[in-house]
């Protein structure tokens, strides 16, 4: 005999969300949202219902800023993740900010 559940009985399983994966479901929405050309109002959207631009009258998200790290936020300062917090190098000289953060990008930082 089968037995047969209801779907709220399912304890749904946690995941191990990390700081990198939220940065890649937020870039990926973004460009999610730049790929639904010919939307009205983005009214025909499967996210329609939950996005911040309906519900807290935010910019759509296609309008946001992607979030890559790591990054220059000026000529000498130097933002990465480190054990999932972002962490900031602020160099004396552009020239060293400019070849630690080559360094960076080079080695996957």
């Amino acid at each position: 005999m089968i037995e047969i559940l209801d779907v709220k009985d399912a304890e749904p399983k946690k995941l191990d969300i990390t700081p990198e994966l939220a940065i890649a479901a937020y870039n990926t929405l973004i460009q999610f949202c730049k790929q639904q050309e010919g939307m009205i109002l983005c009214s025909r959207c499967v996210l329609h219902n939950s996005c911040p631009a309906i519900t807290d009258r935010a910019p759509a998200p296609e309008k946001w800023e992607e979030i890559h790290y790591p990054r220059m936020t000026s000529n000498t300062t130097i933002e990465y993740l480190k054990d999932g917090k972002v962490q900031m190098i602020t160099y004396g000289r552009s020239e060293d900010a400019e070849k630690a953060f080559k360094e960076m990008k080079n080695n996957g930082i």
